[in-house]
């Protein structure tokens, strides 16, 4: 377990002060420049130059077969490669070609977004989002593939019988707002350490080696990680609805199974591990807009009441309570 000291604790009260200032002048900047579906025309193919960030838990302690955050990371650089320019400040956001033929013609992209830190201004906003070296993230790709087409909403929404809840491909993760795409990619470029759904169901004691695990999306997770991350002593849920149904997976084919949950096998089954919290917190899921947001405490962490991936660029602020959060 990583442990904190209390003169790392006495730095860190001594430069609240400082993030203070910082974070109301950045969010104030934020708030002026919503984002907008209507880009502004600007293409660049080239490079980010931005995207220098490294997780060194990415490579340690991981078997080799397994894909890690960067190289998912890295392979999202190899598919959106269209820079388009939004009015927002301090991130370069960036499309597949197809969602940019879409966006031209005034449609919905529908592959996400790929977030990098704009270089100009990276320096100052990792001043105040750099995290405590005790934390880490768990980006949820069982639920990625859960709301792939077919899979698990298509059964859900009655165009499919079991088949699309079983035997369902997990192997290709997609950033999206139901996987928290857009904030997982803000807090890995933060310097983030991570961890994927499959790496925690793999090595589940891993998790004792941090102080603060933050959940995301991670709507769809195996027994095994519901035991290790919900005795976990201090959460973070940046997401509603994490811990929400059971599945089983099978890593010869790659591939998950839902076993209980989400109204499945009976409709009266909601929470498919009976938990609680996610029980309690339900319902934030439904609120995107985090108008009236908050970090709520909880037995054993903090809950937000809110939804934020499709709102986080524009509402730093959160990320900015969440670091806070880290170290305490």
């Amino acid at each position: 377990m990583v442990k904190k000291t209390d003169n790392k604790k006495t730095d860190n009260k001594k430069t609240d002060n400082k993030k203070t200032v910082l974070v109301i002048t950045i969010c104030a900047i934020i708030s002026a420049s919503a984002l907008s579906l209507v880009f502004i025309v600007s293409v660049d193919t080239s490079e980010n130059p931005s995207d220098t960030s490294e997780n060194p838990s990415d490579t340690s302690e991981n078997p080799s077969d397994t894909k890690t955050m960067s190289d998912y990371i890295e392979n999202l650089s190899e598919t959106h490669t269209i820079q388009v320019r939004y009015n927002i400040p301090y991130f370069d956001i960036y499309m597949t070609d197809n969602d940019f033929t879409r966006v031209s013609q005034y449609l919905d992209h529908i592959d996400g977004v790929r977030i990098t830190f704009n270089p100009s201004t990276a320096e100052k906003l990792l001043e105040f989002l750099k995290p405590n070296d005790g934390t880490v993230v768990i980006y949820p790709i069982f639920t990625s593939a859960a709301y792939s087409e077919p899979g698990f909403y298509t059964y859900f929404g009655g165009y499919c019988d079991e088949s699309c809840i079983t035997d369902l491909s997990f192997e290709n993760a997609e950033f999206l707002y139901t996987s928290s795409g857009v904030t997982s990619q803000v807090l890995y470029h933060a310097g983030y350490d991570f961890l994927t759904d499959i790496e925690v169901d793999k090595n589940p004691e891993i998790l004792q080696n941090y102080d603060t695990v933050i959940l995301l999306h991670n709507e769809y997770v195996t027994k095994k990680q519901f035991d290790a991350i919900s005795s976990h002593p201090n959460l973070i849920f940046l997401h509603p609805n994490a811990l929400y149904a059971e599945i089983d997976v099978n890593y010869d084919t790659n591939t998950m199974t839902l076993i209980r949950g989400h109204n499945y096998p009976e409709p009266e089954i909601a929470n498919g591990f009976d938990y609680e919290i996610e029980q309690k917190f339900h319902h934030y899921e439904y609120d995107d807009e985090c108008l009236e947001w908050e970090f709520i405490e909880i037995e054993n962490g903090f809950h937000l009441n809110c939804y934020p991936d499709g709102v986080v660029l524009n509402n730093l602020d959160i990320l900015f309570k969440l670091n806070q959060l880290t170290f305490n």
